[in-house]
């Protein structure tokens, strides 16, 4: 059965999530298929092969992941706190 408009989630194919946030398709693409990214499996369109994904947790995801990224700073000379 499907879903009521009300309980439906946006969803977008990678290169409009890749355009959402500014980087490559490419680069989304790989984050996508890394089982240890943690991607929820793809939703397909009837007639279509494009994988889609929830923008709602693509956004969440997003700002998670950039969120713990050291730009700059090395951080293989740390000691391990204790």
């Amino acid at each position: 059965m499907p879903e009521s408009p009300e309980t439906q989630r946006e969803m977008m194919t990678i290169p409009k999530l890749a355009d959402r946030v500014g980087k490559s398709r490419t680069l989304i693409h790989r984050l996508a298929t890394n089982p240890a990214e943690g991607w929820p499996a793809p939703s397909f369109r009837p007639g279509s092969s494009r994988p889609e994904y929830p923008v709602d947790w693509f956004d969440a995801y997003w700002a998670e992941r950039q969120a713990r990224l050291t730009q700059g700073r090395r951080t293989d000379l740390e000691r391990p706190s204790e």
